[in-house]
């Protein structure tokens, strides 16, 4: 308002010369209220442009532009000899933009009968997608079959804010190999929002959960890219403003070998059970395997709650991955711990002799031998080689607890071995001091002779075993089992190498190692040998069986003829060729009876085929679809666990 129509305004009451004052004032408080509305308008110019400005900026550009994630490639997962386990395909997801929707249950209405989804899933979706804005798609079906897309991409027009979204998806040319290792692919929940873990990912992406694909995620994931689009409107695209491209995730090389996985993995078959097997001379694992297995296919596009059911089931534990994650009593494959021990210590020597005729007395109680008609006068040689139970029952009251469990430790047992993995068990190696602690109570001599021959409170994981045998096997060295052979990134350039490390020394002197190393030898060539079962035509193979017992029998009875549940554990560790291993191996079948029955025909297998794959001209096993693998029990989630059950209450 100009000043001249104020003058003006004022002007039309007739004033006289005694009201020049009054006058005077009213001019000021308009001038004031004036002031006021111009100093009221040019604030709240100043927030919006100055304060908010940005922010304003923002959401106008939104309201004409679109941000497209670029998902990257995720990086391969690859065996020692560069054949791929797990690699990329195209996955098709549908997705919904909540700033597009104006009325989301009508939306939903009209999307979900076109959908194979249960409707509480999705709603989760959309509700985990409320902590980013509203003009990101959330996933609400992820890896949709082909009949859903083409129903869904018929009514995009009655479906406004949906979309249809190409990201890229796990394939395993394989089947499900080595799930257990490899781990799997989940999308980014609310717990991992919560947590902070993920910092880069967004509610419906896909990352890695369990295994490599977990311990390796930064690198596997890449950079993800970003394309801006200009719309109208009607949401139809006008052109591409800006992009920038997305760097594909660095590719992974394992030290395992596909071959050797695949010996493995059929060797122990329906049997609940884990393998594992490392170059001696570095620490590399060559496999690794654990049994009942899990399609890892299935955590991408999501799991019932039946599905999980089972999968977590309390008595086959699918989950777990048994060469690191539980510990049994390791049987009589710890007599090599305890062996070694006796002699160290100068309790006995080569021709230390003890009578067995089947049993032991310790006061009131008796003690048996597994073979009841006894092994007569028995030395370290023919302890080893026939495992016979009261010899080293002798060796155990000699030794006593704490000095087992000095020994047991030096071999690397009771304590995790460093493979870098999470959720490894560190086991058991019980003392005196321990039991009081953990009891109260004093220990017992007869708690002595149980861990004598590996039972008792004594535990130890397949992995543990597996370096334990290696160890022997080179001479005394400990190494951390190892299973990354290389990180190369998109530009071929190696980021990181296996490097062996190098944890300890067993302490054993050579040559007692060496009286050990014979009769492990003889445990499979001896024709008394308990391992009679591991041996192959011209290798000298070395080893030794366990069988442990998983409750207490008051009298012997035949494991085969109890519930499979209650049946002993059967173990087999073993090393070849004796004289220059390039292999051990540790195996592990639950509930499986005797390890010379068990479990050694599996390390046979396992041994022969690497030492077939490591012959000048080595005989590789054709590369296996995924669907093949399904077919023959390596497949699907729901194939497994439908028949789980079942598979696993045959005699193993």
């Amino acid at each position: 308002m100009r000043i001249s129509g104020i003058k003006a305004i004022l002007n039309v009451k007739k004033f006289g010369p005694e009201d020049q004052g009054q006058r005077q004032g009213l001019c000021n408080g308009a001038y004031i209220l004036i002031f006021l509305c111009l100093a009221v308008f040019v604030a709240r110019l100043w927030y919006l442009q100055i304060i908010n400005g940005e922010e304003f900026r923002e959401k106008s550009e939104r309201n004409k532009l679109r941000i497209v994630r670029l998902q990257p490639p995720r990086g391969k997962i690859l065996d020692r000899n560069g054949r791929l386990l797990a690699g990329v395909k195209p996955c098709f997801n549908i997705c919904i933009v909540r700033k597009d929707v104006k009325n989301m249950e009508a939306l939903l209405g009209r999307l979900l009968p076109l959908l194979n989804e249960q409707e509480s899933s999705i709603r989760v979706r959309l509700k985990t997608s409320l902590q980013q804005p509203g003009y990101i798609p959330a996933v609400i079906k992820r890896d949709a079959q082909w009949d859903e897309i083409s129903r869904v991409e018929a009514r995009l027009s009655d479906l406004p804010g949906v979309i249809i979204e190409v990201t890229p998806g796990r394939k395993y040319p394989y089947g499900s190999i080595a799930p257990h290792l490899l781990g799997y692919l989940g999308e980014l929940s609310q717990a991992d929002i919560d947590a902070g873990r993920f910092p880069e990912a967004r509610p419906g992406d896909l990352v890695g959960k369990y295994g490599v694909e977990a311990r390796f995620q930064s690198q596997l994931a890449g950079i993800k890219g970003e394309r801006k689009l200009e719309v109208d409107s009607r949401m139809m695209l006008k052109r591409v403003v800006s992009e920038r491209r997305p760097v594909a995730g660095d590719d992974v090389y394992l030290t395992i070998d596909v071959d050797l996985q695949m010996a493995a993995e059929e060797g122990l078959g329906e049997k609940v059970g884990a393998v594992v097997a490392l170059e001696p001379s570095s620490g590399r694992i060559l496999a690794m395997a654990s049994t009942p297995k899990f399609d890892p296919e299935a955590f991408a596009r999501g799991v019932t709650v039946k599905e999980w059911k089972i999968l977590n089931d309390p008595l086959y534990r699918p989950m777990r991955n048994k060469a690191i994650q539980e510990a049994y009593a390791p049987g009589s494959t710890f007599k090599i711990v305890m062996a070694s021990a006796a002699l160290q210590e100068k309790v006995v020597d080569e021709s230390t002799q003890f009578f067995c005729n089947g049993s032991f007395k310790l006061g009131r109680r008796t003690f048996r031998c597994w073979d009841w008609r006894g092994h007569g006068q028995t030395n370290i040689y023919k302890a080893i080689v026939q495992s016979c139970d009261v010899y080293f029952y002798n060796v155990g009251l000699k030794l006593g607890v704490d000095r087992i469990g000095r020994y047991a430790r030096g071999f690397g047992l009771g304590k995790r071995t460093g493979i870098d993995l999470p959720g490894e068990q560190r086991g058991l190696v019980p003392t005196r001091e321990w039991k009081k602690k953990r009891y109260h109570e004093a220990w017992q001599k007869g708690e002595t002779l149980n861990i004598s021959i590996g039972q008792g409170f004594v535990l130890t994981t397949p992995i543990q075993m597996a370096n334990l045998i290696s160890s022997v096997a080179n001479g005394g060295d400990i190494y951390r089992p190892g299973f990354l052979e290389k990180i190369v990134g998109p530009d071929a350039v190696v980021h990181d190498r296996f490097s062996s490390d190098k944890t300890g020394h067993i302490p054993v002197s050579h040559r007692n190692l060496n009286i050990v190393r014979n009769a492990l030898k003889g445990v499979v060539q001896d024709r008394r040998g308990t391992a009679r079962r591991c041996r192959i035509k011209g290798i000298e193979v070395a080893g030794k069986t366990g069988t442990a017992q998983v409750i207490k029998q008051t009298k012997r009875r035949q494991s085969e003829k109890m519930d499979w549940k209650y049946r002993d554990h059967a173990w087999f560790v073993a090393y070849a060729p004796a004289d220059s291993p390039r292999i051990a191996v540790a195996v592990l079948v639950e509930h499986g009876g005797h390890g010379g029955s068990a479990a050694a025909p599996i390390a046979k297998l396992v041994i022969e085929r690497w030492l077939q794959l490591i012959s000048p001209k080595p005989v590789l096993m054709p590369q296996r679809r995924a669907d093949a693998g399904k077919s023959q029990g390596t497949g699907s989630c729901r194939a497994m666990t439908a028949k789980l059950p079942v598979r696993l209450t045959h005699d193993v």
